[in-house]
């Protein structure tokens, strides 16, 4: 007698039985290979998100560097006036990208309000001059300790703070 014979032979009943087996294992290998491929596709979009992430706060640590040099040059040009606006931007988005804690986002308020007295003296300099002397040297003196003290001790400061959240071995493991 064949295989075949064998499973014919059996009483209908048994053969419900063994056949409703196959379809239940059948249903749970299905059931794991579409868990395995929704798994896979999760920890897929988990990763662009973290991607996304690095890369918004690092264009936010860039546009620091972008203005920092607009303002070294300060002409007042389409293309200055897009980088303030970008670091401006930048400054709001920091509230929204990293915690309250870290203080990234004071800084930056900070530094985009005192950038105010390098763009007026660079625009309006000339003007400061009939305020007299004294006026005028407090304004440059102003001008200067944002450029050479405030924007060079905010950036190891913004540095340090970002180093957390731009960590690329941080991101890349899921360690945020």
């Amino acid at each position: 007698m064949t295989a075949l014979e064998f499973i014919w032979n059996i009483p209908s009943g048994f053969a419900t039985l063994v056949a409703g087996f196959f379809v239940i294992m059948a249903a749970g290998i299905a059931w794991w290979g579409v868990q395995r491929q929704i798994r896979a596709t999760w920890e897929i979009e988990v990763t662009k998100v973290r991607l996304d992430l690095y890369n918004r706060r690092f264009q936010i640590f860039d546009s620091i560097f972008d203005f920092y040099e607009a303002l070294l040059g300060w002409k007042g040009t389409p293309e200055q006036r897009a980088t303030q606006m970008r670091f401006f931007r930048a400054y709001q988005e920091s509230g929204f990208l990293f915690s309250k804690e870290s203080g990234i986002e004071d800084t930056l308020k900070r530094l985009h309000e005192e950038s105010g007295k390098v763009i007026g003296f660079k625009e309006y300099g000339e003007e400061y001059k009939s305020g007299g002397v004294e006026f005028y040297l407090e304004r440059f003196n102003e001008m200067n300790r944002v450029l050479l003290v405030e924007f060079d001790a905010a950036l190891p400061k913004i540095r340090a703070e970002l180093g957390d959240y731009l960590n690329f071995h941080n991101i890349a493991s899921g360690r945020e």
